[in-house]
């Protein structure tokens, strides 16, 4: 076996060497003009497509849109999931327990608690009842998506033209809303969640249970959540009973209960 001096193997290193930083700066300058060339080809395609005139302010409005509507999107998803975290518990479930006290005969003595009633059927509910607590609430209910901008829109003209809050714009959907999940706090914090609630309930709730849910679950006064309740309450009879002017006197409650209750202010009510 043949023996290689340090010398000889010294000087094969050094030729390994060279031919290594030779390939190399090869391969970087082949590869910085290939660059280039692309670049170049790609700078080429760009001209032309370039757009002058209408195009291009359309282009770039286009641009500016889709990013301010990401940068929306975001804000929006961060605004949206506080409010989302409301429905995580038993949202149909009712706050309080009502207790009825009746004697060896079965007759009714009291109640305390909660003064509710939800075992009406929408339809039976009069229809003059529900068509005045649609007039009265929310004309536009069928019609828009949780959200009514008319409404929204003409309760804030109005209160700017009475120099305060004169007409309310929230739809029954937002007033159910704030009635299942939030407090009565008025802030804007509150009222971004309303929103978002509300649209989160027509996803997952028909309009006709909305109403329902509405109509059974609307505070009005004496203690009263919902209209059979109140109807037992104010005169002593069935829902299904009530005349058109009980009705409108009713749906007049929705408004301000406290205010109108016929036991607190008739004539008002």
């Amino acid at each position: 076996m043949s023996q290689h001096s340090p010398t000889s193997l010294l000087t094969r290193i050094k030729r390994g060497a060279l031919w290594f930083d030779a390939w190399l700066n090869s391969a970087l300058f082949q590869g910085g003009r290939g660059l280039a060339g692309a670049w170049d080809w790609y700078s080429d395609k760009m001209k032309g497509l370039r757009f002058r005139g209408a195009p291009r302010v359309l282009l770039d409005l286009t641009s500016e849109a889709t990013t301010l509507g990401l940068l929306g999107g975001v804000v929006m998803l961060a605004l949206a999931l506080p409010a989302f975290r409301e429905t995580e518990d038993d949202w149909l479930k009712t706050q309080d327990l009502a207790v009825t006290f009746l004697d060896r005969y079965g007759q009714e003595v009291g109640r305390r608690g909660l003064n509710l009633d939800d075992s009406y059927k929408l339809e039976d509910f009069p229809d003059y009842m529900v068509k005045a607590a649609l007039a009265t609430e929310d004309r536009r209910f069928y019609d828009h998506w949780g959200i009514d901008p008319i409404g929204t829109f003409r309760a804030l003209v109005v209160n700017a033209q009475g120099g305060g809050v004169v007409q309310g714009g929230s739809s029954i959907t937002q007033q159910l809303a704030k009635n299942l999940f939030l407090t009565n706090e008025r802030s804007l914090e509150r009222k971004i969640k309303e929103a978002f609630l509300a649209i989160w309930l027509e996803f997952h709730l028909t309009k006709d249970e909305i109403l329902k849910l509405y109509l059974d679950r609307a505070y009005m006064g004496g203690g009263a959540h919902g209209v059979v309740a109140a109807a037992e309450y104010y005169f002593g009879k069935p829902a299904k009973e009530l005349t058109l002017a009980e009705s409108a006197m009713l749906a007049g409650l929705f408004k301000a209960p406290t205010k109108y209750a016929p036991h607190v202010n008739l004539p008002a009510a």
